[in-house]
């Protein structure tokens, strides 16, 4: 009668060798597709975020109010406080609801600042705006848009030429177009979001 086979020392160290090896794997496709989800939703939530800050400006911009003869009125932009930073400021016709006694004209300005709360965080995005009066401004509003901002640049295109600063006070009326961009930190790297809007052409 035969005694009954069972398994070698070998053959057990090569099963769980094996098992491992399986199991190492499964945990690294399980691993990689969490990193993954976990970035995309990342990257979903700052391709929304610069799709409503875009959406907003490009409504400002487009409704620009600028009248060569009311002091008021302007429309500027080009280098800011901070190094690589811009700023875009204007007068326009879209003003915030909850603006305290707002009218149909607003002064809008955007800008990047230093986090007031962390010194050495990540810039943040700031949006100010105020009514324009008969007699005076009325108080203003600043809300902070985003955080994370690693680069605000405005650009001018003329007509013939695109040109890295603007001012209507200096004379020459609005430019044709804007361009914005927005460079946005996603972790170890930075998303670029680019856009260009018109100005609508006013006839006297």
């Amino acid at each position: 009668m035969k005694s009954a086979a069972g398994f070698t020392l070998l053959e057990i160290l090569v099963a769980l060798t094996v098992t491992a090896i399986v199991l190492t794997a499964t945990y690294g496709v399980f691993t990689s597709l969490s990193t993954a989800k976990d970035e995309l939703e990342r990257d979903g939530e700052i391709y929304h975020q610069a799709r409503v800050l875009f959406d907003r400006m490009g409504r400002e911009i487009r409704s620009t109010y600028f009248r060569p003869a009311v002091s008021e009125t302007l429309f500027q932009g080009g280098e800011g406080e901070i190094r690589d930073q811009d700023f875009l400021e204007l007068t326009t016709a879209i003003t915030s609801p909850t603006l305290p006694r707002a009218t149909g004209i607003s002064r809008v300005r955007y800008e990047v600042r230093l986090n007031p709360d962390d010194r050495e965080g990540p810039p943040i995005l700031v949006r100010r705006e105020e009514s324009l009066l008969p007699g005076g401004s009325a108080e203003g509003m600043e809300h902070r848009l985003a955080a994370g901002v690693s680069r605000f640049g405005v650009r001018f295109f003329d007509g013939v030429e695109w040109r890295d600063a603007w001012n209507t006070t200096e004379g020459g009326g609005l430019p044709q177009m804007v361009e914005l961009l927005l460079e946005m930190d996603a972790g170890d790297r930075s998303l670029k979001f680019l856009t260009a809007v018109e100005i609508p052409r006013i006839e006297p």
